[in-house]
C-alpha cells in the first residue's frame, strides 16, 4: 500500500510539474521614471592616406593633422583597401594581416600613439623579395574610435567587430568616402 501511494504521489508530482497554466495578464504597471539626459556620444575621426612600404624599413609614418588631438584612451584602428569589385565596392582589410607567399610570411601590421601611426611590413623572409604589387600604391585608412579608460573591474563588451570596417563604418555612422562625416580628413602624402 505504502508502495502504491509513494508512486501515485511521485507520479503525480511530474505530472503537475510538466503542465503549466498561464493566468490572465493583469494591467500594465505604472510607467518608470524618465531617465537623465546624456551627452551626444563622440564621433570616430577618420584619415586616410596614401603609402609605399619601401626599403630599408618597409614601413609609413602617417602623423595626426595638428587640428586633431587624440587623446590616451582612444585607439586607432588601420584598414588597408584591398580591393574594388566590379560593382565599386571597397573591400577593406584590418590590420595585423598576414599573408602566406611562395616566399614565406609576410605580415602588415601597425602601431599608434596620440601623434601618429606607423604601418608597417614584417616576415620571416628578407622583405626585398616582396613585389611591388604587395608593397605599392596603398590606400590607408586610420579610424580613430574616441574611448575613456574603465574601472579596473568594468566588464564592457564593444558592441562592433572592430576587424570588419564595415561593421565599424555603420555603427560609428562613416560615410563610405567618409566625406560627410565631421571628423574626416583624407591626406596625401
Amino acid at each position: 500500500m505504502k508502495t502504491t501511494t509513494l508512486f501515485s504521489a511521485i507520479v503525480l508530482l511530474f505530472i503537475t510539474a510538466s503542465c503549466s497554466i498561464d493566468g490572465v495578464e493583469g494591467p500594465p504597471g505604472p510607467p518608470g521614471r524618465d531617465g537623465l539626459n546624456g551627452k551626444d556620444g563622440e564621433e570616430a575621426y577618420v584619415f586616410e592616406y596614401r603609402a609605399d612600404f619601401l626599403a630599408p624599413d618597409y614601413s609609413a609614418l602617417f602623423e595626426f593633422p595638428n587640428s586633431f588631438a587624440m587623446r590616451e584612451s582612444d585607439v586607432a584602428l588601420v584598414y588597408l583597401l584591398w580591393e574594388i569589385l566590379d560593382d565599386g565596392t571597397e573591400i577593406w582589410r584590418p590590420l595585423p594581416m598576414t599573408l602566406f607567399t611562395a616566399d614565406g610570411t609576410l605580415q602588415y601590421s601597425f602601431d599608434h600613439s596620440i601623434f601618429d601611426v606607423s604601418v608597417f611590413l614584417d616576415g620571416d623572409f628578407p622583405l626585398g623579395f616582396v613585389g611591388p604589387d604587395l608593397t605599392d600604391n596603398w590606400l590607408v585608412r586610420v579610424v580613430v574610435v574616441p574611448g575613456l579608460f574603465g574601472s579596473s573591474n568594468s566588464r564592457y563588451v564593444p558592441p562592433v567587430n572592430y576587424e570588419d570596417y564595415a561593421e565599424v563604418q555603420e555603427y560609428y555612422k562613416l560615410s563610405p568616402t567618409g566625406m560627410a562625416s565631421p571628423g574626416y580628413q583624407k591626406i596625401k602624402p
